[in-house]
């Protein structure tokens, strides 16, 4: 069966170029904010430019730690944050796709055959037979580019959701690298603990033989005795975090807590990377949660567009032809048939809707706009702190260094003295107590550094780029 459409719809193709080339120059301004950028932020680099690194896509490597670069691959596989959010960037993709389908006319085909019979008042019965088979093609002309606009929104959508997806990425793998560190900590914690233990009981010892040779009163042993007790009853709420931090981890990597174990490694020999922060201006581009909200403003933009067209008349055009028949499933002898058409329909009352969905497009934009305002504050300020975090924490882990060494030197000599009989117990004690709490203080600073160089690299974007997603978008 073949119909000569190209009498029929050769009119209305004309038009529908037309509405084409209309719709491509429509546009969607985006409104930004304005925000007056500082040339530098309020704390430098803790360290000279020449032992700053730039923020690397691939940013834990910096810290030169085996057992995170493979936690890092092993979320990639199966962080179901991560395969949670890659899901939702595939129906945003499906959504473009759905709006894009406007820029096709829309074909349909139809075949029916049938018979009936009717009977007058008084008559005979007679009876008729059909056979039909047609095919229509409408499409509709976006003259003042409401389709276009949402075509634009719906792109504008996906975006974000990508946007979305890469700074949920970054969250995760932050969070990893924090889940680490922290666990670390707690080993090196746990580690200093025992040590402290076996301190304490080597002095229990000491005090054990001086009360037996008379040199010590059983105020002393039982003081001693508290002091052991102590130690080992602090040792609990340290192993209960660790197992508690571990359970987290795995959580984040896909795994369930009693599969997962860690290797540990050292704390205090993990490299804390010093990091060019760049400029505040330059934050817009490099982090991915302004990105999205970017294009949240895009896509209200574009809403508010689609609007004020749905105002305006609707015009659509349609083409049919087709072929029908006096007899059941037979096209011969047929009658064909075709046609054309243009259809201009307007709403004249509707309450209002429509002239309030407009005004609700609007208020949207401007809380949206404000929204972005606001985050661009907010990571500005996430920078600023994460710098002064780094300067601060490096500088206390300097001194505390020097604390320890003098705590552990100062243990040493009132050990020596206490076993000469020339000091007490309670100096041996307090002597202890410091070394403990200034090694404790020193992994804890440690922590601090490597969670400052962490926020940091999440708040300048984990290198990621506006410019180059866009080039992989194009590409």
């Amino acid at each position: 069966m073949q119909f000569d459409l190209k009498a029929s719809v050769l009119k209305p193709l004309s038009l529908v170029i037309a509405s084409l080339l209309i719709t491509a120059c429509t546009s969607t301004a985006v409104q930004k904010p304005d925000i007056h950028y500082a040339d530098n932020y309020s704390v430098g680099s803790p360290q000279s430019d020449s032992e700053t690194i730039a923020v690397d896509s691939r940013w834990w490597q910096s810290f030169q730690s085996v057992a995170l670069n493979e936690l890092m691959q092993a979320a990639a596989q199966q962080s179901p944050d991560l395969l949670i959010s890659t899901e939702r960037v595939k129906q945003a993709e499906l959504q473009m796709r759905i709006a894009n389908a406007s820029l096709f006319p829309s074909l349909s085909a139809s075949a029916s055959s049938g018979e009936s019979r009717s009977k007058p008042d008084g008559g005979s019965n007679t009876r008729s037979e059909s056979t039909r088979v047609g095919a229509n093609i409408s499409y509709e002309v976006d003259l003042w580019g409401g389709i276009a606009a949402e075509r634009t929104s719906a792109k504008a959508g996906y975006e974000a959701t990508r946007y979305d997806q890469d700074a949920a990425t970054l969250s995760v793998k932050a969070a990893i690298a924090s889940g680490w560190f922290q666990w670390l900590a707690l080993q090196e914690r746990i580690a200093t603990a025992h040590k402290n233990i076996a301190i304490a009981e080597r002095v229990q010892k000491i005090v054990d033989a001086r009360y037996k040779n008379g040199a010590a009163t059983a105020a002393d042993v039982a003081q001693q005795k508290t002091n052991l007790l102590t130690q080992r009853s602090s040792l609990l709420p340290l192993e209960l975090q660790a197992r508690q931090t571990q359970s987290a981890l795995a959580i984040l990597l896909g795994k369930t807590p009693q599969e997962f174990s860690l290797a540990a490694e050292k704390l205090l020999v993990m490299k804390v990377p010093q990091i060019a922060a760049g400029t505040p201006a330059d934050l817009v581009t490099r982090r991915p949660d302004l990105a999205a909200s970017e294009a949240d403003l895009r896509a209200a933009s574009a809403n508010i567009h689609a609007a004020r067209a749905a105002l305006l008349p609707g015009i659509s055009l349609g083409a049919n032809a087709g072929k029908t028949a006096s007899e059941l499933f037979s096209l011969n002898p047929a009658t064909q048939t075709s046609g054309w058409t243009l259809s201009l329909a307007q709403t004249l009352f509707n309450g209002g809707r429509l002239v309030n969905q407009k005004r609700l497009s609007e208020a949207r934009q401007s809380e949206l706009l404000l929204q972005y305002h606001k985050a661009i504050l907010m990571a500005l300020q996430e920078v600023d702190n994460a710098l002064v975090a780094a300067d601060i924490s490096q500088r206390q882990e300097t001194s505390q260094l020097e604390i320890v060494a003098n705590a552990e030197r100062s243990l040493r000599l009132t050990e020596a003295r206490y076993r000469a009989g020339t000091d007490d117990l309670l100096s041996l004690l307090d002597a202890q107590r410091s070394l403990f709490q200034a090694q404790d203080s020193l992994v804890l600073q440690r922590l601090s550094r490597l969670n400052a160089a962490v926020d940091l690299y999440k708040a300048l974007g984990g290198g990621w780029q506006l410019a180059q997603q866009d080039a992989e978008k194009v590409n």
